[in-house]
């Protein structure tokens, strides 16, 4: 029995230590790192390189006196799979998605984090 619990506590250990590594490919640019939102978006990028992204696009059409809306919402969970100075895409081959770093993670004058991508600014959270 005792032989067991030699095993079992090394492999769980390695288990844990593999959940919680820092993505190699983030090296470098640990300001990325977080959740950042803006009015329709959400980006969450964490340590071990595993990124969520939701969208909603609300749209709106007038046609003859009567007025149309309805929404689209993008959700994309995926690993980084490269990241450079100019952008980064999570994914793999067909189910890759590219996001372009317009402007890199900065504070604003009110202390704020923001970053600029694919056109659309973002507040870290």
């Amino acid at each position: 029995m005792m032989n067991k619990h030699l095993f079992l506590a090394p492999l769980c250990a390695l288990i844990i230590s593999a959940c919680t590594q820092n993505s190699p490919l983030l090296k470098g640019h640990e300001d990325y790192l977080g959740t950042w939102q803006n009015e329709h978006s959400e980006l969450v990028i964490r340590p071990s390189g595993d990124v969520t992204y939701q969208h909603i696009e609300h749209t709106e059409k007038s046609i003859a006196n009567e007025t149309f809306s309805g929404s689209a919402q993008s959700d994309i969970k995926a690993r980084v799979s490269s990241f450079g100075d100019q952008s980064f895409t999570i994914g793999q081959d067909d189910l890759s998605r590219q996001f372009h770093i317009d402007r890199a993670p900065y504070q604003d004058n009110q202390g704020h984090w923001k970053m600029t991508i694919n056109g659309e600014t973002f507040t870290r959270k």
